[in-house]
C-alpha cells in the first residue's frame, strides 16, 4: 500500500525532469554562444587581412617599400583597434616575399595572419585552438610617379 502511493505520487515531476533536460539545453546554447565567438573572430581576421592589403598597396602606390616587420607592425594596429578589437598577444603575422612572382613586374607578398583562440569559459574545457588566414599581396615596387615635366 505504501509502495503504490509512492509510485503514483507525481508531485515534483516538473523539477527532476527540468533538472535532467537543462544540462542538455545549456550545453547547446553554449555551444551556439562559441560557434558565434569563433565566427566573428574569423571574420575578423579576414577583414584585417584585407585592410591591410589596401594599406600596403597605398603605400606601394607612393613609393613606400615595407618590409615584413612594418607590415606586422601595420596589421597589428589594425587588428587591436575598432572594429576588430583582436588581442595583439594571440596575433601572429608573416608576410615573406616569395621567391618569384606568379605575376609579370610585380612582388608577391605571401600575408598569413594566425589568431590563437582561447577558450573563454572555465567550466568548459576546450583546448586552444588557431584561426588562420593567408593570401597573396602583390605589389608594383617603385610605382610613384614624380613629375618633372616642362611649365607652359
Amino acid at each position: 500500500m505504501i509502495l503504490r502511493k509512492f509510485f503514483s505520487d507525481e508531485d515534483g515531476g516538473a523539477a527532476v525532469e527540468f533538472a535532467l533536460i537543462i544540462p542538455a539545453f545549456l550545453a547547446a546554447v553554449m555551444g551556439v554562444f562559441l560557434t558565434g565567438i569563433y565566427m566573428q573572430n574569423y571574420n575578423a581576421v579576414r577583414s584585417v587581412a584585407s585592410d591591410v592589403q589596401r594599406e600596403i598597396a597605398v603605400s606601394y602606390q607612393r613609393g613606400n617599400e615595407l618590409n615584413e616587420s612594418q607590415i606586422a607592425a601595420i596589421t597589428r594596429g589594425i587588428a587591436v583597434n575598432p572594429p576588430y578589437l583582436l588581442k595583439t598577444n594571440r596575433l601572429t603575422v608573416t608576410a615573406p616575399d616569395a621567391t618569384s612572382s606568379r605575376v609579370t613586374g610585380a612582388k608577391e607578398i605571401n600575408f598569413r595572419v594566425t589568431y590563437r583562440m582561447e577558450t573563454i569559459l572555465p567550466f568548459i574545457d576546450l583546448d586552444a585552438f588557431e584561426l588562420t588566414y593567408s593570401r597573396p599581396i602583390f605589389v608594383v615596387p617603385g610605382s610613384s610617379s614624380s613629375s618633372s615635366g616642362s611649365g607652359t
